[in-house]
């Protein structure tokens, strides 16, 4: 009797089957089960193979590809339960329970938390998910050699190592891929028939066939990103259009395919797609594409892919002229990332050579990893602001009441923490200086970071524990050489993330603070607290003062040179964590999706004179409506915190088509001082004054209005009204 969810079944069987073999054969043929049965035929217009859906139980990496690793998305077959057959409802529900125990995230590694580990990582201060983001498959490689090549390089590995499990593993994923482009072959005709046929027994000789190779694959794997593709497509691109055998037109045809199937993958934080920078072996090819990316993305209205240019100074400047172009026309893309900055931070931070931090990709919202290098998921966040908050009650939440931090009383049965510990306001003798506040807000926060630090790394463990990532496994260094997985010590580099939140607010909160009640004694901190419990209410003074406070983004020493502080703080405690636990790096980030919305929500009103639950700053930009003193002021700002300790910081920006169009060369020279002065980044929106407005009173006529929010682009008419008014809020330039 067949069901809605046959395939599911089939996966959890076959994974029961092999239950006590090797992680990598289960994985292997769980993923014969799975895969083929996803993959969905051409839409009419398709100029490559490979669209994909996700069932409800499954392996994957991340959400975005269907995951985390081994899962089960519950909520999607319960409320189908009831019209099942009774005989097929018991199987589906043995499902069910089988996966509460089995899944990687929800059933085997939080089993292994110990309970105060959990709920030091399961607050409104501290949180952790699951899941395995940010691979960067080496496609070069792949492409260079085709799939004969990678067996070659795997029977290699094997007379070196032995016939391991991973290699069988490894095998069996090949014939696999070879099976689904086989299966791409016989539902569609012409070329694209062709062209499967040919990638499935030879390496690609051919700009479609290396484009078609690459999409494949990163499909079967899971990963989001896409590489650094003028590399890996630049010479295939640049011989079809010197042979004659593609025009210009129809080379630009193909990148607006794929351009559209990525789009349609809909991973909103992800679908990175890499130009330009350093050590491109194949620099004058590598343009060429580039330059065509570039047009694809101006003439796909679309969300993804996230192209991404990284530049130096003596780079072709024919890409910065193209890219400002694009940017020019309200596309949001390509971000823009400065090499003469970044190369040298990340080799302090990933502490690598800086020929391995040449290779330093941002993936994801942001995150920097080390392409095919390093591996190392952004599972954890931290609210500053929040951290704050709880500082100043004693360790409570005000929110929802409970003790989640430090505090004066006997340890509580409610609270995650050692006991003995004490910090909180108790009265005047609390915090008599700013440094005694100072003291207790930094201490709690490195708890935080500790237990998420020792959180990660048994992730790590479980992840390595119940899964091989062979597609991943095969394309990233050194796996293949040292026989082992992604996770199980194959990569060159394993680290971990820490998402940051709330940095500039807690920056501003700390600068008001230390004005109004200890230098200039305007305020109690009692007085203080009282007013942000009140959200203002009755304390219209008390805000008018905090209001009136320094604030980060107006090049302001005072409250810049807090905003460093506290930058340094977490990131320098959170950077000391990868030696203790076991890790190549441990690093923060300060970046941003929605969850500047989504945690501001569950603040308090905070000393700069936000208001409870408005949204936080928007990664190292300042808080919206806060930058008064113009652009270059807020420029100024932006390049002060070290990017020498840290995995990565946005600055969004927001400017007027007018300017972009009238005045262009003031543009580039803007931002061209930006980022000689230390800029690593930017991502700039650019909209016409009124445009956001007129999309709220009329979203049907302004379906194609795209905004850079954070992390990712999206068009401004589908996002949540919160969402929409806190760009509103942005300063235009």
């Amino acid at each position: 009797m067949k069901t809605p969810f046959d395939l599911e079944l089939a996966f959890t069987e076959t994974y029961q089957r092999y239950l006590r073999d090797d992680p990598a054969l289960r994985e292997a043929h769980c993923l014969w089960v799975l895969l083929p049965p996803l993959f969905d035929p051409p839409q009419p217009g398709d100029l490559f193979a490979g669209r994909m859906h996700y069932p409800a139980v499954g392996f994957s990496l991340e959400l975005a590809s269907g995951g985390p690793l081994y899962y089960c998305h519950a909520e999607r077959i319960l409320p189908h339960l009831d019209a099942l057959h009774p005989e097929e409802r018991a199987r589906v529900q043995a499902m069910l329970d089988f996966w509460k125990r089995e899944a990687t995230i929800e059933g085997h590694l939080l089993s292994r938390l110990p309970e105060e580990t959990r709920r030091a990582t399961s607050n409104h201060v501290a949180e952790m998910g699951g899941r395995l983001a940010g691979t960067l498959l080496d496609f070069e490689k792949l492409v260079r050699l085709g799939i004969p090549g990678l067996r070659a390089e795997l029977a290699k590995a094997r007379r070196a190592n032995g016939d391991l499990p991973l290699y069988r593993g490894m095998d069996l994923a090949l014939d696999l891929f070879v099976e689904i482009i086989r299966m791409y072959a016989v539902q569609t005709g012409g070329e694209m028939r062709q062209v499967l046929e040919n990638i499935a027994v030879r390496a690609p000789e051919t700009f479609r066939e290396a484009a078609q190779l690459a999409w494949l694959y990163a499909l079967v794997s899971g990963t989001v990103n896409y590489g650094r593709m003028d590399v890996y497509l630049g010479d295939f691109y640049a011989a079809d259009l010197d042979s004659g055998r593609l025009s210009e037109a129809e080379a630009l045809a193909l990148t607006q395919s794929l351009w559209r199937l990525i789009a349609a993958r809909q991973t909103v934080f992800n679908g990175r797609v890499y130009l330009g920078g350093r050590e491109r072996p194949n620099e004058a090819n590598a343009d060429r594409f580039a330059l065509v990316a570039m047009e694809a993305t101006r003439t796909v209205i679309e969300v993804e892919p996230q192209l991404t240019l990284r530049f130096y100074e003596g780079q072709n400047p024919a890409l910065m002229e193209k890219a400002l172009q694009v940017i020019g026309e309200g596309r949001t893309f390509p971000m823009l990332y400065n090499d003469d900055v970044n190369i040298p931070a990340v080799a302090n931070a990933f502490r690598v050579p800086t020929v391995e931090a040449e290779h330093y990709l941002p993936y994801g919202c942001g995150e920097y990893a080390l392409d095919h290098r390093s591996v190392g998921s952004p599972n954890c966040s931290l609210n500053l602001l929040k951290n704050l908050e709880v500082v100043l009650h004693n360790g409570r939440d005000m929110q929802t009441g409970e003790v989640i931090g430090f505090s004066f009383t006997p340890n509580p049965s409610n609270s995650p923490l050692p006991q003995g510990e004490g910090l909180g306001v108790r009265g005047e003798s609390a915090f008599p200086t700013f440094d005694s506040l100072w003291s207790a807000y930094a201490r709690q926060l490195e708890y935080y970071i500790e237990k998420l630090a020792e959180r990660h790394r048994l992730e790590v463990d479980t992840e390595a524990e119940q899964a091989a990532f062979l597609f991943c496994s095969m394309l990233y260094d050194d796996c293949l050489a040292r026989g082992k997985s992604l996770l199980g010590g194959g990569a060159r580099y394993r680290g971990g993330l820490i998402e940051t939140y709330g940095m500039v607010n807690a920056a501003d909160s700390l600068t008001a603070i230390k004005r109004l009640v200890y230098d200039r004694k305007l305020l109690s901190l009692e007085e203080l607290v009282a007013a942000l419990d009140a959200d203002f209410e009755g304390y219209e003074r008390e805000r008018r003062l905090m209001l009136a406070c320094p604030k980060f983004g107006n090049d302001d020493p005072e409250a810049d040179e807090m905003l460093c502080r506290v930058s340094d703080h977490v990131a320098l405690a959170t950077l000391r964590q990868a030696e203790r636990v076991g890790l190549d790096y441990f690093l923060i980030v300060n970046i941003n999706n929605y969850m500047n919305v989504t945690l501001g929500g569950q603040t308090i009103a905070s000393a700069e004179g936000r208001r409870a639950g408005k949204p936080l700053a928007n990664g190292n930009t300042p808080t919206a409506g806060n930058d008064t003193q113009g652009v270059t002021a807020m420029l100024n700002s932006l390049v002060k915190a070290d990017p020498s300790v840290h995995a990565g910081y946005t600055q969004n920006m927001k400017f007027s088509k007018s300017l972009f169009r009238e005045q262009l060369h003031k543009v580039q020279a803007l931002l061209q001082t930006y980022f000689q002065n230390g800029g690593a980044q930017a991502m700039i929106t650019v909209v016409g004054r009124g445009d956001l407005e007129n999309a709220l009173r009329d979203p049907a006529s302004h379906r194609n209005l795209i905004v850079r929010v954070g992390g990712f682009s999206a068009r401004f008419v589908e996002l949540a009204p919160e969402i929409q008014q806190d760009l509103l809020m942005r300063t235009l330039y």
